[in-house]
């Protein structure tokens, strides 16, 4: 790994000077969104997932491989998602 020079350091800032691009992304639609399964290369709808619903939350399965793609859930402590077996999500 390179080593980070004085001018690079100028460009490092928090996460909070990527909310309005974050914020941009997630007000779309994310059932038109295309994802792609990391254990097989699929890609698809976020629409076109089988979807594995409990009091846990909701679970998010590839149809070809069945790996898991995305997790969501509230918790006490605030919403979670976990997208481990996500490659892509493009919009």
């Amino acid at each position: 790994m390179d080593a980070m020079s004085a001018n690079d350091l100028d460009c490092v800032l928090d996460g909070n000077a990527a909310a309005g691009r974050l914020q941009e992304i997630f007000v779309l639609e994310i059932t038109t969104a295309q994802i792609q399964c990391n254990a097989c290369s699929f890609s698809g709808a976020v629409g076109s997932l089988r979807l594995y619903a409990g009091p846990m939350g909701a679970v998010l399965r590839c149809p070809h491989c069945e790996a898991i793609l995305m997790r969501a859930r509230h918790t006490p402590y605030g919403r979670r998602l976990g997208m481990t077996g996500t490659r892509c999500l493009r919009f």
